[in-house]
């Protein structure tokens, strides 16, 4: 080899290696921006988080954020995923519907003496539960990626709430107390009979659970593919789950027996105390709530 060509070839490895450093140098140069950093500015139901493409690389680096049903849209041409990262629709599901109706009518008490008390009326039927809210829309514009980490988006839909539980059973009516024994004449010859207490009412049943909430949707860049098929990217776009039926209604309590009737030495005996009236069973929960819809995941085509 001369040492002519031998110059040449030492000057374009020269070139080589120069060309390599720029290469290595441009990508330490790109500045760290933290996801979690330019996603806390929302526009009503609007999140953007879009890097400067020539000097910034996006960084996923841990933690959560929750949507609460709203759209995010992510543009970054250069996105690294450090710590795993969760992007989820919902915190949690809607609440059970509050309160119960108010306890029904109580029975009647005995009309005359001896007269049983009457029956308390059923209980009101708890209120349906909310429906949950429909998850909202994702989009990732991501030009190249890395990951170290897990980027987990659940764009599910929405739990319905617990439906409203049932109201309590009216109150059994007191029975009236028996009548006196009365010495002589054409009376009877013990005193009279307690009217026996009415029985509590049937508990409500309880509301209906809400409907879940329909799933959102998904549109990711092609450069995330690969990471959707190592599990280093997972969507999920689930149905919501229908709410729990509401808890039936207490029973009403028992009317209290009356008293036998007073009786008098050496005429006659005093009647028989009434009998406490029972509490009726058999109140139903309420029928859960249907779910909602899935979503969906769509991967775009580069241009």
């Amino acid at each position: 080899m001369t040492p002519r060509m031998t110059s040449r070839l030492m000057a374009a490895g020269a070139c080589i290696f120069v060309g390599m450093a720029g290469t290595a140098s441009a990508e330490d140069a790109l500045h760290e921006v933290y996801f979690h950093d330019l996603a806390r500015t929302r526009l009503g139901n609007m999140t953007i988080v879009q890097t400067n493409p020539e000097t910034e690389i996006l960084v996923f680096s841990g933690g959560e954020l929750a949507l609460e049903g709203g759209n995010l849209i992510v543009i970054a041409r250069h996105a690294r995923i450090d710590g795993d990262t969760v992007i989820r629709s919902f915190t949690q599901a809607k609440f059970q519907k509050p309160g119960r109706p108010n306890q029904a009518a109580r029975g009647v008490d005995g009309m005359k003496e001896g007269g049983a008390g009457g029956n308390g009326a059923p209980g009101g039927s708890g209120i349906a539960g909310d429906d949950g809210a429909a998850a909202g829309k994702l989009v990732l514009r991501i030009g190249e990626i890395s990951a170290k980490g897990r980027l987990i988006v659940d764009l599910s839909g929405q739990g319905g709430g617990k439906g409203q539980n049932g109201g309590q059973g009216g109150d059994g009516g007191n029975g009236r107390n028996g009548r006196a024994r009365v010495c002589g004449g054409n009376e009877p010859q013990n005193g009279g009979d307690g009217g026996d207490g009415g029985n509590g009412g049937i508990g409500g049943q309880g509301g209906q659970g809400g409907r879940g909430g329909n799933g959102g949707i998904v549109v990711y860049s092609d450069a995330m593919a690969p990471l959707l098929a190592s599990k280093y990217f997972v969507v999920k776009t689930a149905a919501g789950n229908p709410g729990a039926g509401g808890d039936p209604g207490e029973a009403g309590n028992p009317g209290n027996g009356g008293l036998g009737g007073a009786g008098v030495t050496g005429c006659g005996g005093a009647g028989t105390d009434g009998v406490a009236g029972g509490r009726a069973a058999g109140a139903q929960p309420g029928q859960a709530g249907s779910p909602g819809s899935s979503g969906t995941a769509i991967g775009e085509q580069a241009q």
